[in-house]
């Protein structure tokens, strides 16, 4: 059997796929206003019979005990998005971090079952908008665009 290509930004490489991907993607952008801005990727597995509400209560409270100042934006908004319709549990909070205040929207995305990157059914994506200030509507829009049009990649 050949060796598929293994694909990252940069490029790819002949590598069977891992056994578990941890990798984390910070996307660094800069609105019109010259305003930077980050959007981070992150991997994680829900526990057996966990449902991604459960799993962000859980990070939240995590959260809470690590991070001074962490307080949550509201509530937990569940929801579904993209073409693939995926169910998606988005919150937002704020923390201080060297006493500046840090915002952020997360977006955890369970993904749908894939052979090989998600046999067990149990893994999810947190995508996170991050800023030092107040987000704009630039910073919304393109953070909105980038959940509303994630494709899975499709399990053969």
């Amino acid at each position: 059997m050949k060796t598929p290509n293994y694909t990252i930004l940069e490029g790819n490489f002949l590598s069977q796929a891992p056994v578990l991907d941890r990798s984390v993607n910070i996307l660094m952008f800069r609105d019109p206003d010259d305003n930077e801005y980050n959007i981070m990727i992150n991997r994680a597995t829900l526990e057996e019979e966990q449902e991604i509400e459960a799993f962000c209560e859980a990070q939240i409270e995590e959260l809470r005990n690590k991070l001074p100042g962490f307080q949550m934006d509201g509530k937990l908004l569940k929801n579904e998005i993209g073409p693939a319709r995926l169910p998606v549990v988005q919150i937002a909070n704020q923390y201080l971090q060297d006493g500046q205040k840090v915002r952020q929207v997360q977006t955890v995305i369970k993904l749908p079952w894939h052979a090989v990157t998600n046999h067990n059914g149990r893994e999810v994506l947190i995508f996170t908008l991050y800023s030092m200030q107040e987000f704009s509507d630039h910073q919304r829009k393109h953070y909105v665009q980038i959940i509303n049009t994630f494709q899975p990649n499709n399990s053969l």
